[in-house]
C-alpha cells in the first residue's frame, strides 16, 4: 500500500481482516479520517484464498455462508458478490471404525435424514446425547454467558467429562468428540480442552442447525478484502505490526515497528490472545490482561484439492463425508460451477494436526489423500492441486477456525470480551456474541465497534473519563 500522507486520524484500526476492514471503512464513510495497521503482507487475516485455475477459487480460510447470518449477507449484497447452494446432491460418507457406510444425511452438531449405518443403539445414545445438550442451550439466554450459579457450573466442567456422562456408546463419545473438532465456534478443540459452557453457548448463538455452511461465494470469499480495501485508497499500511498502544485523556498513539500514529481512538481488530502481546501504557485491566491469556486458537489445518472433475458425483456421492479414519474427520465438497472443476475442502484437526505435522511435507500430502480415498475413491489420489493452510504456523493468527474459551474463563474473564477500555474498543469475530467464529460475527463486532466510536466521536465523549 502507499505511504498515508495525512498523520492526524479520528480512529485508527489495528488489524485488516474482515472485521479491521469493515470498522475502518464505516469509519470514513461518516467523514472521520482513518488509518488502518495490518501485521501481514496481505489484507484478510482468515479472509484469504487465490486462484488456482481460470474461474476456479480456492479460500485458505473461511468460505461458506448461512440464511441466517444477515450482516453478512448484507456485506455480500452490497458488494453484489453472488452465491451458490453448497454441493450437496448424493450421498454423504460416514468411516467408522474401518467400516465405510453411504447414507441420505448429514450430522455436525446436529442430525439430519437417515442412520448412517451404525447400529440403533448407537444411533440412539447419540441422538438421546444430543437432545439432552441442545435443551442446555435452548436455556441459554442471549448475550455473552453471564456468571451464575448455573454458568459456573457448566463452566467449571469440561466437555470431555459431560461427553463421558451424557454417553454409552464409543460411537456416542466420537460423535461429540467429532463435533467439538469441526464446529467453527469450537476452534478446533480437543473436548478435553473446552469449556462445557462454552459449548452450550455457541450451540446456542451460532447453530449448526440453522446452517451456516448453506452457500458458497462465486470466486471465493477471499475476494472480499481487496473490494472493501478500495473504497479506504491508500489509508492502510501492511507490514507493520503494533507494538504498542498509549492512550490518555486527549488521544490515542500507537506504535509499530516502523512509526508511531496519534488518533483519538483505537479499535484493534485481532483474536484476544494477539491483542495481548501488545504493550498497552496504562496497562490493560488486570481481568482483560488475564483474558488474553486464556482465549487460546483452535488447532487445524485447511487442506484445498482440486480435480479435473467433481468424479465424486459419478458415483452418486455428495462429496461430502465425515468419520474417524487417521487424518480426516471432515470434508465438504467446494466446486464451484462455473468451473467445471472438482474441489473438496479438508481438515486436520486437534491432535491429528499435531500428529500430522512430524511427518515430511511429502508424507503429510500422502496421508490426507489417502484418507480422502476411503472415503471417495482412488480418484482422490491424484489431484490438480493440493493447498495448505497452515494456521497454527501463521504468526500473525495463532491457529483457525477461531478461539475457544476453556473451563472457568467465560464466568472469571468474560464480562470484559468486548468492553472498551478508554479509548480502545474492540472487534473481531471471537468477540461476536451471535455467529462467533463465522464471518458474520466478525462483521458484527466490526460495526458496532465503528459505531460506538463514531458516537464518541460526536459527543467528544469517552466512556470512563
Amino acid at each position: 500500500m502507499s505511504e498515508v500522507k495525512n498523520t492526524c486520524f479520528d480512529c485508527i484500526v489495528v488489524g485488516a481482516g474482515l472485521s479491521g476492514l469493515v470498522a475502518a471503512r464505516n469509519i470514513q464513510r461518516a467523514g472521520h479520517p482513518v488509518l488502518v495497521l495490518e501485521a501481514q503482507e496481505q489484507l484478510g487475516g482468515r479472509m484469504y484464498g487465490k486462484h488456482i485455475a481460470q474461474n476456479q477459487y480456492v479460500d485458505l480460510g473461511g468460505q461458506w455462508v448461512g440464511p441466517t447470518q444477515d450482516r453478512f449477507l448484507a456485506l455480500l449484497n452490497e458488494y453484489e458478490i453472488p452465491r451458490f447452494p453448497s454441493p450437496l446432491a448424493g450421498k454423504t460418507v460416514l468411516i467408522y471404525n474401518g467400516n465405510r457406510f453411504e447414507f441420505n444425511g448429514f450430522f455436525q452438531g446436529f442430525f439430519e435424514g437417515e442412520r448412517p449405518g451404525v447400529s440403533e443403539e448407537e444411533w440412539r445414545d447419540a441422538i438421546q446425547a444430543w437432545n439432552r445438550l441442545n435443551e442446555l442451550s435452548i436455556a441459554m439466554p442471549s448475550g455473552h454467558p453471564v456468571k451464575n450459579a448455573q454458568n459456573e457450573l457448566l463452566d467449571n466442567q469440561t466437555f470431555a467429562q459431560w461427553i463421558d456422562e451424557n454417553t454409552t456408546t464409543d460411537f456416542g463419545r466420537w460423535y461429540f468428540s467429532y463435533m467439538v473438532r469441526a464446529v467453527g465456534f469450537l476452534g478446533p478443540a480437543e473436548p478435553g480442552e473446552v469449556s462445557l459452557l462454552h459449548v452450550v453457548w455457541g450451540n446456542c448463538c451460532a447453530p449448526q442447525s440453522e446452517h451456516p455452511e448453506a452457500e458458497l461465494l462465486h470466486d471465493g470469499a477471499g475476494q472480499i478484502p481487496d473490494l472493501i480495501a478500495a473504497e479506504l485508497k491508500n489509508q492502510i499500511h501492511t507490514n507493520e505490526p503494533v507494538i504498542r498502544i498509549s492512550q490518555d485523556e486527549t488521544g490515542v498513539e500507537v506504535t509499530t515497528w516502523q512509526n508511531s500514529y496519534k488518533a483519538k481512538f483505537v479499535i484493534v481488530a485481532m483474536p484476544p490472545h494477539l491483542a495481548g502481546r501488545i504493550a498497552y501504557d496504562p496497562p490493560l485491566p488486570a481481568v482483560r490482561q488475564q483474558l488474553t491469556q486464556r482465549f487460546p486458537m483452535g488447532t487445524l489445518a485447511k487442506i484445498l484439492i482440486s480435480y479435473e472433475t467433481p468424479f465424486w458425483r459419478e458415483k452418486g456421492l455428495a462429496g461430502v463425508g465425515m468419520g474417524n479414519s487417521e487424518w480426516i474427520e471432515l470434508f465438504a465438497d467446494s466446486s464451484d460451477p462455473r468451473s467445471g472443476k472438482g474441489a473438496i475442502a479438508t481438515f486436520v484437526m486437534g491432535d491429528r494436526y499435531h500428529r500430522w505435522l512430524t511427518l515430511s511435507e511429502s508424507e503429510r500430502r500422502s496421508a490426507v489423500l489417502s484418507d480422502l480415498a476411503l472415503y471417495l475413491g482412488d480418484e482422490a489420489l491424484s489431484p490438480n492441486t493440493f493447498d495448505v493452510a497452515d494456521w497454527p504456523s501463521n504468526q500473525w493468527v495463532g491457529g483457525g477456525y477461531a478461539a475457544f474459551m476453556p473451563p472457568g474463563v467465560w464466568t472469571r474473564f468474560g464480562h470484559s470480551i468486548a468492553a472498551p477500555v478508554g479509548r480502545i474498543h474492540w472487534a473481531g469475530t471471537e468477540i461476536a456474541d451471535r455467529w462467533p467464529g463465522f464471518f458474520d460475527g466478525a462483521v458484527r463486532t466490526a460495526e458496532a465497534a465503528a459505531e460506538a466510536v463514531i458516537a464518541s466521536l460526536h459527543s467528544d465523549r469517552v466512556p470512563g473519563h
